[in-house]
């Protein structure tokens, strides 16, 4: 039973993952990229997952309990007491879920630099709502509802663009991936000390977060609506 059921979980994957790529390959087709392109976006994003690239450190007091043993007339006393210790978060930046899906963004409002306008109404209004919504979780990360700034992005994109199909792909992803960083991981540094982590990677240790997801699944709404 246990082999047969990861035959079909790998049957499934292999059924899955090429259908993924090609969903993905299409998205950044509406964008105006070429297949070629958009497949070595897609392979440079995999790739780049994996990479963090350290940028600061950010110093925090932790407490935690010591105890210290006495022995009087031969019995062993335990004696509790807090301590502060200082502890440092390594602020890094992931390739792959932060750096690449920003600097698409980067390239595609230079593409339509004309709307500028546009572009920081939709950047905002994404990050008021992840702003709101992320929430520190300890030895987790910032966290918060996976398919809400993706809509939020591309009903704004909808509205500002008035219907206007390629403006209206580059809104969606522009905000849904700046408005993302900013709201959820930028403007949360300051509380990254509450998650008592060695480690905090902006656009995800190892996997995508809801940079690359956001900007994705934005332009997917978008078209489906």
């Amino acid at each position: 039973m246990g082999l047969l059921f990861y035959l079909l979980v790998l049957l499934l994957l292999i059924i899955l993952i090429p259908l993924l790529i090609l969903g993905v390959t299409q998205v950044f087709k509406q964008l105006g990229f070429t297949p070629f392109a958009a497949f070595a976006i897609i392979v440079l994003s995999l790739a780049g997952s994996a990479i963090n690239i350290p940028v600061f450190k950010i110093a925090n007091n932790q407490p935690i309990v010591r105890v210290e043993y006495y022995t009087l007339y031969g019995v062993t006393y335990p004696v509790p007491s807090i301590v502060t210790t200082q502890q440092k978060t390594v602020i890094a930046v992931n390739v792959g879920g932060a750096l690449i899906p920003a600097s698409i963004s980067a390239y595609l409002w230079y593409r339509e630099y004309t709307h500028t306008p546009q572009i920081l109404l939709c950047i905002l209004l994404v990050t008021l709502v992840c702003y709101k919504l992320a929430k520190p979780v300890e030895g987790v990360g910032i966290v918060m509802p996976a398919f809400i700034p993706p809509i939020v992005a591309a009903v704004s994109a909808l509205v500002v663009s008035l219907g206007s199909s390629p403006l209206l792909f580059s809104l969606a992803y522009i905000s849904g991936s700046l408005g993302t960083l900013v709201g959820a991981d930028l403007l949360n540094l300051r509380r990254i000390s509450r998650l008592r982590a060695q480690i905090v990677s902006i656009g995800g240790a190892g996997t995508f977060d809801g940079i690359f997801i956001s900007g994705i699944l934005a332009v997917v709404i978008a078209f489906l609506l």
